[in-house]
């Protein structure tokens, strides 16, 4: 007859299982060993006590809140918080955690992921670096982990790259690197072929962001991309769009302020640029690279290719990573694109003229910071808190940013203008009723046809977004529940 856990704990003082269950990922996982011991000081909040329900099921969550001699408790992976556990429930204690024949100790979740952090920023900084990592860090290191945080940064080739020069390549990094080989290869071919047809017609065409950045990596794959970006003559966008159709893409059906997106299987996504930035959202910036083709020059071997001087193509950069950084975040791809960059041409710009430019587009400041920032991580040097809580901002952030920053950035506009809860109440209000011609045409077409239809226009976007979009829809509202004044300098802390 199999013993309870309370029996085994009682006996033997401690308790060793198999976790089931997700739901305290990412610091607990399916699968991993669990050092369950009695408690023999009082618990405290951030403790794992394994409790015993009154229906007889075992759990195991955190404390999150203790009241009255009272415990709330909850899954790091769950929104739902328990109450009225109480010392009589308690069985044992979390202790220690084995994952992959190693042993981590029991982090919150803030703690593992610094600790998945700086792992994922010390492998990038070598691979970078040209450097081989220590045997015996790599060794203790939570690969799982790493590898769910660098793919969320598109760096998980980086990784792969440093990893095997001390390490046989485990299968998951072999098959990223592998693909991330792939991808860029069917990407160059791809460039070549539609720069020929551009070439064909005499279209003007300058290749952007990342497309270049790579060749600035140590291994061009280490530098993974979702598109390829090319800015080109605005006055000949109609034939662009007939080239790409022919070549088998789609899309284009809407042309926005400054890009057309075409795509095509298996994976190929190209944006065809008019110009850099939209007028609407940044009109400086637009009207600062209005001049783009005066200031480009011209690519050898080509009769139409241009690219931009190493200073030019600097303060775009900076400025394309603002935009993202001010309004959803971006993530520690960015920093290290502005390291690599750095590292490749530093030496040789002219820094007059990059920083009368950074000061035209109010930069200098974002510059200085991203720069010492970007410099300071990826050569292992020491942080000051302030810079510790910039980095930990790039890394919640993601490639991509998060919808709780565009969220909270969007509430914050209307906080500067009017302050307190009245803010909230304005986003709310014009996130149901007021929306621009162009994104009206654009998203929701019908009523764009039929101006008379608008009055339901709220609730038809409202039930869409419940059927198609719940989470999304969720987590919206919970960003904009708990916006705080504070946050009306979010993704501020840089300046």
């Amino acid at each position: 007859m199999n013993k309870k856990f309370e029996e085994i704990i009682a006996e033997q003082g401690r308790l060793v299982y198999t976790n089931v269950g997700d739901s305290m990922n990412p610091v607990i996982r399916e699968g991993n060993l669990l050092v369950i011991e009695a408690v023999k000081k009082p618990l405290k909040v951030g403790d794992v006590p394994l409790y015993k329900r009154d229906s007889g099921q075992y759990v195991l969550h955190r404390i999150v809140k203790i009241k009255n001699g009272k415990y709330m408790m909850k899954g790091d992976n769950r929104d739902f918080i328990e109450k009225g556990i109480t010392d009589r429930h308690i069985i044992g204690v979390l202790t220690q955690i084995v994952r992959d024949g190693r042993t981590f100790p029991v982090e919150t979740p803030e703690e593992y992921f610094r600790r998945m952090t700086m792992d994922m920023v010390y492998l990038v900084s070598c691979a970078v670096n040209t450097e081989k990592p220590d045997y015996e860090r790599v060794e203790a290191l939570d690969l799982r982990g790493i590898l769910s945080l660098s793919q969320k940064h598109m760096l998980s080739a980086a990784v792969a790259f440093a990893l095997e020069k001390t390490i046989p390549l485990p299968y998951a990094f072999d098959q990223v690197k592998k693909n991330a080989i792939r991808k860029l290869t069917l990407f160059e071919v791809e460039r070549a072929v539609i720069t020929r047809e551009l070439e064909s017609k005499g279209i003007r065409y300058l290749p952007l962001k990342g497309s270049l950045l790579k060749d600035d990596y140590p291994k061009s794959a280490m530098r993974e991309m979702t598109d390829i970006d090319i800015l080109v003559d605005s006055s000949r966008m109609d034939e662009v769009k007939q080239i790409m159709l022919r070549l088998g893409y789609s899309g284009g059906d809407y042309q926005k302020d400054h890009d057309v997106v075409f795509t095509k299987p298996p994976s190929l996504v190209f944006e065809m640029h008019n110009r850099l930035f939209d007028k609407e959202s940044h009109p400086l910036y637009a009207a600062y690279f209005q001049s783009v083709w005066e200031r480009a020059i011209p690519i050898q071997g080509t009769q139409y290719g241009y690219r931009m001087t190493d200073e030019d193509f600097y303060v775009y950069l900076i400025c394309h990573i603002y935009k993202h950084y001010q309004y959803t975040g971006t993530g520690l791809r960015s920093l290290l694109d502005v390291f690599v960059f750095y590292k490749k041409h530093g030496d040789a710009l002219d820094i007059a003229y990059r920083d009368a430019e950074l000061k035209k587009l109010k930069l200098t400041a974002f510059e200085r910071g991203i720069h010492t920032l970007a410099d300071k991580v990826f050569t292992g040097s020491d942080l000051s808190q302030k810079e510790k809580a910039e980095l930990e901002h790039f890394a919640g952030s993601g490639v991509f940013g998060t919808e709780k920053s565009a969220v909270q950035y969007r509430v914050s506009k209307y906080y500067k203008k009017d302050g307190g809860k009245k803010s909230v109440w304005n986003y709310y209000f014009r996130r149901a009723f007021v929306l621009s011609e162009k994104d009206l045409e654009k998203y929701f077409p019908f009523f764009y046809r039929h101006k008379f239809l608008l009055p339901a226009l709220p609730v038809y976007r409202l039930a869409k977004g419940v059927v198609r979009h719940p989470k999304r829809l969720v987590s919206e509202y919970k960003a904009v529940k708990h916006f705080a004044p504070s946050d009306s300098d979010v993704n501020k802390s840089i300046k």
